[in-house]
């Protein structure tokens, strides 16, 4: 798992959603967003052993409308 990997949520209320990997705090965590919820600007924080990684990578989008179009092609499989 690394910035760009396409997770889904293993635990907790968003269990089944899926996200964008922006990056790890200084804990181990990872910032994760879809656009709409969790926007770029703020991005929530999810413990990485209850993230499931897709093996997908993508390039972090700059906008939320990118990053909600980015996940709706992938979850469109």
């Amino acid at each position: 798992m690394q910035t760009g990997s396409a997770v889904i949520s293993k635990a907790g209320g968003d269990k089944g959603k899926t996200y964008i990997v922006l990056g790890f705090d200084e804990k181990g965590y990872a910032l994760v967003a879809d656009g709409k919820r969790h926007a770029l600007a703020a991005p929530k924080k999810k413990n990485v052993k209850h993230l499931s990684d897709t093996g997908i990578s993508v390039t972090v989008p700059k906008t939320d409308a990118a990053l909600v179009t980015a996940i709706r092609r992938l979850t469109s499989d």
